[in-house]
Formats: structure tokens, sequence, C-alpha cells
């Protein structure tokens, strides 16, 4: 099992919401995992659910956050290149920016996200 792998059954694991998207993605792509492609999806899940259930929104930054700090380089630019540098700029990203913890937003101002 690969690293993106590995995480990407965390993920589902600790957010059992994204079980469906994670379907989907896979019969989309006939079983086969693209993580990049799968964890654009899960940026857009983030950024409504920042919208319509912030708590919830927090709870899994914060998880994102913990694996972020702890991961390896590739758990590390999975998160970063796949999901922080998919949310949505300011102003648009307003709900989901203001949540991210410091080492993700560190990764999201580098990316230009802030303006």
């Amino acid at each position: 099992m690969t690293a993106e792998s590995d995480f990407t059954e965390r993920l589902v694991s600790a957010v059992p919401e994204l079980t469906s998207i994670h379907r989907e993605h896979l019969e989309d792509q006939e079983g086969e995992l693209l993580a990049y492609v799968l964890m654009a999806d899960v940026a857009r899940w983030l950024d409504g659910m920042s919208r319509s259930e912030p708590r919830r929104a927090q709870q899994v930054i914060d998880w994102l956050e913990q694996e972020f700090t702890q991961g390896d380089f590739d758990v590390r630019n999975l998160i970063d290149v796949g999901i922080v540098e998919m949310l949505p700029s300011m102003p648009e990203g307003a709900a989901v920016l203001s949540r991210l913890g410091p080492e993700l937003r560190g990764r999201a101002e580098v990316a230009g996200l802030f303006g």
C-alpha cells in the first residue's frame, strides 16, 4: 500500500461523510485511486462544509493539520497540493481558509490563497 492510499483510507475512516465521494471516485476511475484527483473533491467538500457545518469542517481541518505535521513527504505533499492548493482563494474561500491551522495556513499563504 502506498502512503497516498494509506492516507486516503485513514481519511475516509476519520471522516465517514467522504465514503460516497471515495466510492464514486473509484467507480469513475475503474477501481484505481488517483489520490490527487480525489483530494480535489475533498477540498470542494471541505469548502462547502465550512459554510454549512462549520464545526464539522473544523474537526476535519484539525485532523488534516495533525496528519500534515506528522506525515512523511508523500502525505504532506498530498495534503498540500491535493487539498490546500485546491481550496478557493480569498475572498471566496474565507470560510475555509480562516479555519486552517498554522501549518496548513502557511501552505495556503505560499500558494497565494490569501491574495
